[in-house]
Order: C-alpha cells, then structure tokens, then sequence
C-alpha cells in the first residue's frame, strides 16, 4: 500500500506551536481545531480546510503540482458565527490578519511535489503579489501522521503543526 497524504487529518494541538511575536517565544497552538482534507488525481491536488471552532472557516484550493500558475485559496464558508466580534476572536486565536470572508482569497498558492511524504506550498498575496509563506508538509514513514512547517517571509518559522489521519 502506497504512502499518500491523500484522507482526512486532525490537527494534534499538542504538538503544534505558533511564534508569538509579543511574548517572542513560541506558544501552545491555539486554533482549536483543523481539519484538512487532501485528495489527489494525478498530478492535482485537492486540499480543503475547516479551521477553527465557533466560527469554523472553510477554505480550500486545487492545484496542478508543479505548475507554474498561481491559484486561489479562497475562503469557502464560515460556519456558525460570523459576526465581527466571533471573527475578530477567530483572528486572535489563529494569530492572522486575513479577513476571513466568505469568497475571498486567504492568498494565491503553489504546489511542488518533491516525493510522495515531502509537498511544499508556495503563498503570496493577491492583491500586492508580496511572499506570504513557505510551507513544508512532512509525510511519517509510516503514513499516520505528518509535519507541516510553516517559514514567513522573512524566513522564520511562524508554525509548526502535526496532524493524525482521521481516514484514508
């Protein structure tokens, strides 16, 4: 049986961590929950997102690896409340900026495959075309679990997360 990322997958919190630019240390992960769904077909990749609890924001991209076009990874939903206090709340705790609004790009992302267990996502804004982030998705030996290692542009690492397959 083939080692993939595609299936469903939880965040583990308490692995994850998040630089905390006030504090300047890194801290406890505190985006409550991520699910990630990543499905592929070829050399295209599905991948879909609920992140959060109370509101939970759907979002999600498809892109050819490798390709040499940017894509959408718009802002699908949000789930439960969505007022400006709930959002302003959701901000906070995932520690981001981005508006969050139901049709809006997160940002414009690429796709390199570089083997089966190692992906990189490549973002920039869309509207200045400005670097975002790096990130590096790590596949376990065993297909169980996986690393996602997130560099801003400045070269840091902002996050790291784990993640657990819910399903294949």
């Amino acid at each position: 049986m083939a080692v993939t990322f595609d299936g469903t997958w939880q965040i583990d919190t308490g692995k994850s961590r998040v630089w905390d630019p006030d504090q300047e240390k890194y801290i406890a992960d505190e985006v409550g929950d991520e699910i990630i769904t990543i499905r592929t077909e070829g050399d295209v990749q599905d991948y879909e997102v609920l992140l959060g609890v109370d509101p939970t924001v759907r979002m999600g991209y498809t892109t050819r690896f490798d390709d040499r076009e940017w894509a959408r990874y718009e802002v699908r939903e949000v789930i439960g409340r969505g007022d400006e206090a709930a959002m302003a709340g959701f901000r906070q705790r995932t520690m981001s900026n981005a508006r969050f609004t139901v049709g809006t790009s997160y940002g414009l992302v690429r796709s390199v495959y570089v083997d089966e267990r190692t992906h990189y996502r490549i973002c920039k804004d869309e509207e200045s075309g400005e670097a975002q982030y790096v990130m590096l998705r790590r596949l376990a030996e065993d297909g169980q679990s996986y690393g996602a290692y997130v560099l801003r542009a400045n070269g840091l690492l902002g996050r790291e997360r784990h993640f657990v397959r819910l399903e294949k």
